[in-house]
This record gives structure tokens, C-alpha cells and sequence, in this order.
């Protein structure tokens, strides 16, 4: 298995950058975020974010963004996934986490990354099997999942599970149920987890104080926002920005 190149792009609505085209190798897309159609051999599919494509090599395929899709593309060759064509949902999150550092060790190229970098290829290739062996194809009730994320995402997390349930038309109770099934969390965990890598990124910038900081990221209470910040990452935000 050797792979022949890794990137990270962002499709826009209209762009022409993914129409028909074939690959000589064994293609996986992992759909970080946005909407839109792919076509793979025919057959068009739906994308949400949390959602990844296998396509064989010389397998004509195309992709048109709805809103602007944000993807890693990964070319392999003499990659053991040609009988999985199709689109396929990334359950529990563990084959981007495991893309994201793939993408990482490549970006920085520190020493070792070679070996490191094949490390996480070969457990990507390892979790997709499993995901596609384990029959996780997109369903309704992962479309929802799916959709909900990105509401979450597109908000930074400033907003609560009576919202987002709302604008996916299910009750919370159902949407607790599908995250608890899916994700392995709570919706409203989500939600905080996202506030926070929000709050990170506000961090960094040193015109912000931290009671704007945690008002941006829909806390009302600065102090509860300092000690939920220091339970997700060991650190008070103060201890965080420096």
C-alpha cells in the first residue's frame, strides 16, 4: 500500500473542481463539512459532514457543493478497499481524528513523520474497513446525526438542543437518542465540546478579555466558563492564552 498524495480542499458552490474525473488508484474523500451530491460510477449520493467516499480506480465520479465542502482527499495505491464502493458514515468520529493527523504529520514533516504518518494510514485504512464491515451506510437517522453537527458547528456550539432539534423538525428526546447511539454522547456535550475549541481560537486573540470571550461562546457566567474551560483542558483560559 503506498500512498500517492494527501490534501485538504475546500469545494465551492458552483466550482467546476470536482466534475466527472477518474482516479488510477483507489480515491477516499473523508467530508469534514458542507453539503452536496457525489456521483460515484452512476449512483449519486448525499454528503454531510462526518461522511467518507471509497472509489476505485478508473471509476468516473463528481461532486457538486450545495454549500462549501471542506474534504480530505487521500490517492492509494494497491489499497484493498476496491469492492467497498460507496459512501460510507464515520460513526464515531475515529477515522477523522485519525485523517487529521495523518494530514498533521504530513503539513509539518518533523522527525519521523514519515513513519508516523504510515502509522495513522494504516489505521485509517483499518477503521474504514471496519466502519464499512459493520454496515454503516448513510441512513436517515445518520443523515439527522449528520445535519445536526454541522448546525452545531456553524454556530460555534452558541446555541441549545431545543434549537437544534428545532430546526431538524424531531423531538430532543429523539436527538439525544440518536447522538447517545451515534456519537456515544450527549447532544448538549457536543455542544460544549464545540464552545470550547471555539473559546481556543478566541484565546488567541489578546484584544478579547475573557468575560467577552466566554459571552461569545454563549456562556453567561465568566466563572462557570473558567472552570467547565479548565475540566476539558486542564488549564484555566488565562493558563491557556499564555
Amino acid at each position: 500500500m503506498r500512498l500517492r498524495y494527501a490534501f485538504k480542499i475546500d469545494v465551492e458552490k458552483g466550482s467546476d473542481a470536482a466534475s466527472d474525473h477518474i482516479h488510477r488508484a483507489v480515491e477516499i474523500v473523508y467530508f469534514l463539512a458542507g453539503t452536496g451530491t457525489t456521483t460515484i460510477d452512476g449512483q449519486t449520493y448525499n454528503v454531510q459532514s462526518n461522511c467518507f467516499s471509497v472509489i476505485p480506480s478508473h471509476v468516473v465520479h463528481n461532486q457538486i457543493s450545495e454549500t462549501t465542502i471542506t474534504s480530505i482527499c487521500l490517492c492509494i495505491s494497491d489499497c484493498d478497499l476496491k469492492s467497498s464502493q460507496g459512501l460510507w458514515v464515520d460513526a464515531t468520529g475515529e477515522i477523522k481524528g485519525c485523517l487529521q493527523k495523518l494530514m498533521q504529520e504530513l503539513t509539518t514533516q518533523r522527525t519521523g513523520y514519515s513513519q508516523i504518518s504510515e502509522g495513522y494510514l494504516l489505521a485509517a485504512i483499518g477503521l474504514i474497513k471496519r466502519a464499512i464491515k459493520e454496515n454503516v451506510p448513510q441512513d436517515r437517522k445518520q443523515a439527522l446525526v449528520s445535519q445536526a453537527l454541522n448546525i452545531i458547528e456553524e454556530k460555534a456550539g452558541n446555541l441549545s438542543i431545543d434549537e437544534v432539534a428545532g430546526q431538524l423538525f424531531v423531538s430532543k428526546d429523539y436527538l439525544r437518542h440518536l447522538f447517545k447511539h451515534y456519537m456515544g454522547q450527549s447532544p448538549m456535550k457536543t455542544i460544549v465540546s464545540v464552545r470550547i475549541d471555539h473559546a481556543k481560537k478566541l484565546l488567541m486573540n489578546p484584544e478579547l478579555n475573557i468575560v467577552e470571550i466566554a459571552d461569545q461562546c454563549g456562556f453567561e457566567d465568566p466563572y462557570y466558563f473558567s472552570r467547565l474551560f479548565k475540566s476539558y483542558t486542564g488549564k484555566s483560559p488565562s493558563a491557556f492564552r499564555k
